[in-house]
């Protein structure tokens, strides 16, 4: 399995840290949990192609996760 962290930060991003997102790798399934905003753009920084993803997990529905 690997982890890749997109986002760590809490309501209010940071210059250098996102909303929440991150995205597990596990055998042929990719799992998106979160996706806060500017997930988008962490997916180009770490060179990840979006429409790869298997599976969205929204832990809940409060603006900084969805």
């Amino acid at each position: 399995m690997e982890i890749i962290f997109l986002g760590t930060s809490e309501a209010v991003p940071t210059e250098k840290k996102n909303h929440t997102a991150v995205l597990l790798r596990y055998e042929n399934e990719n799992i998106l949990v979160d996706c806060g905003e500017g997930t988008q753009r962490q997916f180009r920084i770490a060179k990840i192609n979006p429409c790869k993803l298997t599976r969205i997990l929204i832990t809940h529905w409060h603006g900084d996760h969805v």
